[in-house]
């Protein structure tokens, strides 16, 4: 009787290591079964869309044509129904802006204003948005602007004769331009341009310039003489540079003419 029951107490401890109630806290856990499929991977965080519009938020770049950033360029944006509503806001040296917006109902006009020295003055150049409309401030907007070379300051060229005596051929009257220096274009290239009847000579990017003058009188080509504000001295070629006195004439350049 005794044996049987050492038997039985066997038996038991057996069934029990089988049915693992015997292992132990040093052996590992069962490993699950593998599906096949791969772990998901957690969504990464969405960056901003370039461009994106933000409710009473005007943004946008400022850049030269070739693409240079335009930095210090200051960007405004009026209301277009209340008077002296507006906000203001300047280029970082990547050329971008941001510009809150008041939150009142109605559209929006954007405009910008790049102020430039040479030659010892400044000068301010108005730009316009590439997207030149108004747009609704609930929506927000983007506008950009790029400075061409149309929007750069420019000239008139006066002349006049140095007495009643002189002789000129209107029609064929031609002005050479020599930059003495890159002038506000960036450019030291010569160029030619005719005389305008009643205009004299107009859009010449602001600049120092080495100046003549040609025309054809009874069928001859003539070399002429001139002077200027800045060479008194009649030559055939007189440095002259453009002048603000102030008034509504703007920056002009005076040049006086005379038969060799």
């Amino acid at each position: 009787m005794k044996n049987a029951k050492l038997l039985l107490l066997a038996l038991t401890v057996t069934t029990l290591s089988a049915c693992g109630g015997g292992a132990t806290s040093g052996q590992p856990a069962p490993t699950p079964p593998s599906t096949g499929q791969p772990a998901p991977i957690p969504p990464s965080p969405q960056l901003p869309v370039p461009g994106t519009l933000t409710p009473y938020v005007m943004t946008g770049t400022v850049r030269a044509e070739a693409g240079e950033p335009l930095a210090d360029v200051e960007v405004f944006a009026d209301h277009t129904a209340y008077y002296n509503m507006n906000a203001l806001g300047k280029t970082d040296a990547q050329g971008r802006y941001r510009i809150a917006l008041a939150h009142q109902p109605g559209t929006w006009a954007a405009g910008a204003y790049l102020r430039l020295s040479f030659g010892g003055q400044m000068y301010e150049v108005r730009l316009s948005p590439d997207t030149d409309m108004p747009f609704d401030g609930a929506q927000g907007a983007v506008r950009d602007f790029t400075l061409g070379a149309d929007d750069l300051p420019s000239g008139k060229v006066n002349t006049s004769v140095a007495h009643s005596a002189v002789e000129l051929d209107y029609d064929t009257l031609d002005f050479t331009f020599t930059p003495d220096g890159p002038n506000m274009l960036g450019s030291t290239t010569p160029f030619t341009r005719p005389f305008t009847d009643g205009s004299g000579v107009l859009g010449v990017p602001i600049g120092r310039y080495f100046v003549s003058a040609t025309h054809v009188l009874n069928g001859i080509k003539e070399q002429l003489l001139l002077s200027s504000a800045d060479q008194k001295t009649f030559a055939p070629r007189v440095l002259a540079l453009f002048h603000d006195e102030g008034d509504r004439y703007g920056n002009t350049m005076e040049l006086y003419l005379k038969n060799p």
